[in-house]
C-alpha cells in the first residue's frame, strides 16, 4: 500500500559522526582551521555529501588561496572566497561522490595558500564515510540550478533498500523554508523497498543560494538517517551582466577596468555599493532611477596587496522592494 508522508519544518537535526583517519596539516596553514576532519558516517551508494570547513585568517597579511585539490576523484572542493585578509573567513565545502565506491573510504583535501609576503603553506583536511551498498540513491542529490523568483520546478529521487523487507522510512525533517517535499513508498516485496521523494521549491523562496538538505529518518538503527542535500541558486528580479567579471591578466605596473550591467523589469536607484578595497573602486552612485545601470569597476595593483588568482565580490544595494543585496564578482589574475 501506497503511504505519504509530509515534509515537516524542524530544527535540531542529528547528524551521525564517527572520527576519521587523522591528518596533518602543514604549520601555519593548518592552523588556521580548527577542524580538520569529519566522518559523514554510513552513507548511501549514490549519494553526494557536503561539509563546510570554516577558514579563519589567524595571520596579520592578507591571504590567498591558490588551490583546493583533492587525493581521490570521488571527493572535490571549493571555497566561497579566494582572497582574505586578517580576521576574516572563508568555508571550503567538501563534497563526497559515493556513486563508484562501496565500503570504508578516506580522502583528504589539500588548500594551498600564500601571504601577502610569498609565504606559502598546505592545510589538510581529512573526509570519510562508509558507503552502503544495500541502500542506494538515483540521483545523489537534488541541484535546481539558477531559477527565477517565482518559480516552482520540481525533482523526483528514489531511495531504494535492498534485503530489508522490514526496512520503513518513518518521517523526514528538513530545516530548509525554501521547498515542499513528499515521500512516497512507490514500492516493496520480499527482499526490496522503494521510496520516491518529490521536492518542488515554493514560489515565495528568498533570493539567495539554497543549500540544505532533507534528512529521512528510518527504522533501522544502524541506518537512522539518510540525508539529501538540496541546493539551488535563486535570483530576483535584480541582474547582472556579465557576472562574474573578468578583468584579465594584471602586471604590477598595470591596472584594469570592467564594467557590470545592472538590470530591472521596472527603474530602480542604486542606493550603495559594498566591497570596495584592496586595490578594487566601483563607480559612485549618482542617484537616478532607471531600469538599467553601468557600473564601472577598476583595479590598482599598487594599491592591492593580493596576488595570483584575485576573486572580489561586491554587494550592490537597490530600492526594489523585496530584492536584497546583489551580488557581483570580478576575476583577475595580478601578476607578482
Amino acid at each position: 500500500m501506497t503511504r505519504l508522508f509530509a515534509i515537516g519544518v524542524l530544527l535540531g537535526v542529528s547528524v551521525v559522526t564517527a572520527t576519521p583517519a587523522t591528518s596533518e596539516g602543514s604549520d601555519w596553514a593548518d592552523a588556521l582551521f580548527a577542524q580538520h576532519e569529519h566522518d559523514f558516517g554510513p552513507v548511501p551508494r549514490g549519494a553526494k555529501v557536503h561539509h563546510p570547513f570554516v577558514l579563519k585568517n589567524r595571520t596579520n597579511e592578507v591571504i590567498s588561496i591558490l588551490n583546493v585539490r583533492a587525493s581521490c576523484g570521488c571527493t572535490s572542493g571549493e571555497t566561497d572566497t579566494k582572497v582574505l585578509k586578517p580576521g576574516e573567513t572563508a568555508v571550503v565545502q567538501a563534497e563526497m561522490d559515493t556513486r563508484n565506491f562501496v565500503g570504508r573510504k578516506e580522502t583528504v583535501l589539500f588548500v594551498s595558500m600564500i601571504t601577502a609576503t610569498g609565504r606559502e603553506g598546505e592545510a589538510r583536511l581529512g573526509v570519510a564515510s562508509t558507503i552502503l551498498s544495500d541502500i542506494v540513491l538515483n540521483p545523489g542529490s537534488m541541484d535546481f540550478g539558477v531559477v527565477a523568483r517565482g518559480q516552482t520546478p520540481s525533482q523526483v529521487l528514489s531511495v531504494e533498500r535492498v534485503g530489508a523487507p522490514n526496512w520503513r522510512a518513518v518521517r523526514m525533517v528538513s530545516s530548509c523554508r525554501a521547498i515542499n517535499a513528499n515521500l512516497v513508498e512507490s514500492f516493496r516485496n520480499a527482499g526490496n523497498v522503494t521510496y520516491t521523494l518529490h521536492v518542488s521549491l515554493k514560489p515565495d523562496a528568498p533570493v539567495g543560494t539554497v543549500r540544505d538538505e532533507i534528512r529521512i529518518l528510518t527504522n533501522d538503527p544502524e541506518t537512522a538517517s539518510i540525508p539529501i542535500p538540496i541546493t539551488a541558486t535563486i535570483q530576483g528580479d535584480l541582474a547582472a551582466s556579465p557576472n562574474p567579471l573578468s578583468l584579465g591578466r594584471v602586471t604590477s605596473t598595470d591596472g584594469a577596468q570592467g564594467h557590470f550591467a545592472i538590470r530591472a523589469s521596472k527603474p530602480f536607484v542604486i542606493q550603495a555599493i559594498e566591497g570596495a578595497s584592496d586595490g578594487f573602486k566601483m563607480t559612485e552612485p549618482d542617484g537616478s532611477k532607471r531600469v538599467l545601470h553601468v557600473v564601472t569597476v577598476t583595479y590598482k595593483p599598487e594599491e592591492g596587496t593580493s596576488r595570483g588568482d584575485v576573486r572580489k565580490t561586491f554587494r550592490i544595494h537597490t530600492d526594489l522592494p523585496g530584492e536584497g543585496p546583489l551580488e557581483v564578482t570580478a576575476t583577475l589574475h595580478v601578476d607578482p
